[in-house]
């Protein structure tokens, strides 16, 4: 990878009151589950992975990101689920979020007409809470939904280290 390329992604960041919650709903499954667990300041939807990006692209990244015309909203995390293949538990809406789709939906329409290749699987709304996790066990549930209030969107970095891995938001984008 050349030295001025940067692992990226576009993401909502979850506000405080909100990562505190969430880093609530983690520790209450956590003992339960053996996995590997995201560190609660890494906790975020993504909207869109661009992988490793010449960070001479951030310009053209950031004025794409800038003519979004997005609603803010507000959803609920109230479903804890295990996804088999990647091995992931994920918090999920049980219920459609609009805003969060459409606004997936266009950064991906606007991404791949500026020649980003993305991933082909449909987008849905998710957030990685562990990895490497094999099961998810009979009766483990949310204590209470997850109340996600969006008013932002954000270009993140992340970069990799002996532990997995660390994001810096780069960039944000009032919805």
């Amino acid at each position: 990878m050349d030295k001025a390329a940067q692992r990226l992604f576009f993401a909502l960041w979850p506000e405080d009151s909100c990562r505190t919650a969430l880093a609530a709903a983690m520790r209450h499954v956590q003992e339960k589950i053996p996995a590997r667990w995201i560190k609660p300041e890494n906790l975020h939807i993504t909207l869109a992975f661009l992988g490793n990006v010449d960070a001479g692209q951030r310009g053209r990244l950031a004025s794409l990101a800038g003519d979004i015309q997005a609603q803010a909203g507000e959803f609920l995390l109230d479903r804890i689920e295990h996804w088999r293949k990647p091995q992931v538990l994920c918090l999920t809406p049980s219920t459609a979020a609009p805003m969060l789709d459409q606004l997936a939906a266009d950064l991906t329409i606007r991404l791949k007409d500026a020649g980003y290749q993305l991933d082909q699987r449909p987008f849905r709304a998710h957030l990685t809470l562990a990895r490497k996790a094999t099961s998810l066990p009979e009766g483990i549930r949310l204590e209470r939904p997850i109340v996600w209030q969006s008013t932002a969107f954000v270009l993140v970095e992340s970069t990799r280290n002996g532990q997995g891995s660390d994001y810096t938001v780069l960039e944000s984008w009032p919805l």
